[in-house]
């Protein structure tokens, strides 16, 4: 069962099936849901092997954003396999 922990807020959350990040969590902001706005972008401090792959919307956001940081994921495209810890 995927763990994921909150740094700043403690908050530890925990998930019997791969979801994505977004839909576990109703602390992480957003606005398109979509992966067109990078609202509910997160850092990924452990863990970042344990979700989903980048797709093509968050390579051409973090592009267009200029985004080289490795660690940065988006809630809304990417889901959760194994335990994580995020800030």
């Amino acid at each position: 069962m995927p763990s994921i922990t909150f740094l700043e807020s403690g908050v530890v959350i925990d998930s019997p099936d791969p979801i994505r990040l977004l839909d576990m969590d109703d602390h992480i902001r957003f606005a398109c849901r979509a992966g067109n706005c990078g609202t509910c972008t997160i850092n990924v401090v452990e863990g970042l092997e344990q979700l989903s792959a980048l797709t093509p919307k968050e390579q051409r956001l973090f592009a267009l954003t200029k985004q080289t940081d490795s660690n940065l994921r988006l809630a809304c495209q990417c889901k959760v396999l194994g335990d994580v810890i995020l800030r």
